[in-house]
């Protein structure tokens, strides 16, 4: 049996056998970057590592050859295809429905929402049209950002109609199937509040699907009215050290070394 371990730029290629030494298992590094470290019963450097399903179709082997325990994944771009590999295999650990969840600003707000924790309005954008209707609904200054990933990095702020066309005209394809996954919601102007602390965040990491191996953080607006209402909730691994996370991921009991 081996340790699946999936390291898009091996960042942590020389620390995973430290660091697991006690797991009984063999290790198995799979990364897009050229490294050599000891410790592994095997190196394998997948080419187009983030773009291509060679890193899964590579755990499937591995679980057919030898048996895969469990897989291990820091990086927020992992989090849904380890969740899946772990679904189809059987293993302990976060779900993909889960890493959804903590990766997708829409789905983490309809989680919430069905939760009855208030959140900011924000709508998938697939195609021009999109924008004009929240425009038409909210009004402007709107924002439009990437939908998956933890800072989800803006797109575009739109003051106005002038705004909207502009960005139309120079960033929207006119074939739905080629846009990229964006979403739109009204400009945040209001205080921020990231944490718990506030029964809206509390509210929130209460219902979110976090574990010790997947920690989550959330941040709160809050409105002209002085409600609060939750901003964003995504997966952050570095709200714990690294050695902390890959042990809970690869199911060890916590390091008494490891510093809180």
């Amino acid at each position: 049996m081996t340790v699946a371990i999936l390291d898009p730029d091996g960042r942590y290629a020389a620390e995973y056998p430290g660091w697991l030494a006690d797991s009984g298992r063999s290790l198995t590094l799979l990364t897009g970057a050229p490294v050599t470290h000891p410790g592994y019963a095997e190196v394998r450097v997948v080419e187009r590592y983030a773009r291509s399903a060679a890193v899964e179709t590579a755990v499937l082997e591995l679980a057919r050859s030898v048996g895969v325990s469990a897989v291990v994944a820091l990086d927020p771009a992992d989090q849904i295809r380890a969740g899946g590999l772990r679904d189809h295999l059987g293993l302990a650990g976060q779900s993909r429905d889960a890493a959804v969840a903590l990766a997708d600003s829409v789905e983490a707000a309809e989680l919430l929402t069905r939760a009855g924790v208030p959140t900011v309005r924000r709508e998938r954008v697939r195609r021009v049209t999109d924008l004009y209707r929240w425009a038409h609904a909210w009004g402007y200054p709107l924002v439009v950002r990437r939908r998956r990933g933890a800072d989800r990095p803006v797109v575009a702020e739109l003051a106005d109609e002038a705004a909207l066309r502009a960005f139309a005209d120079g960033g929207m394809p006119a074939d739905p199937s080629a846009v990229p996954s964006l979403t739109v919601e009204p400009r945040a102007d209001g205080e921020l509040h990231h944490g718990p602390g506030l029964p809206v965040t509390d509210a929130a990491l209460a219902a979110l699907p976090a574990d010790p191996g997947h920690p989550c953080a959330v941040a709160a607006v809050r409105d002209g009215s002085g409600a609060w209402a939750v901003h964003s909730a995504h997966y952050q691994p570095a709200a714990r050290p690294a050695r902390a996370l890959v042990r809970a991921q690869a199911g060890l009991a916590p390091d008494p070394t490891e510093v809180a």
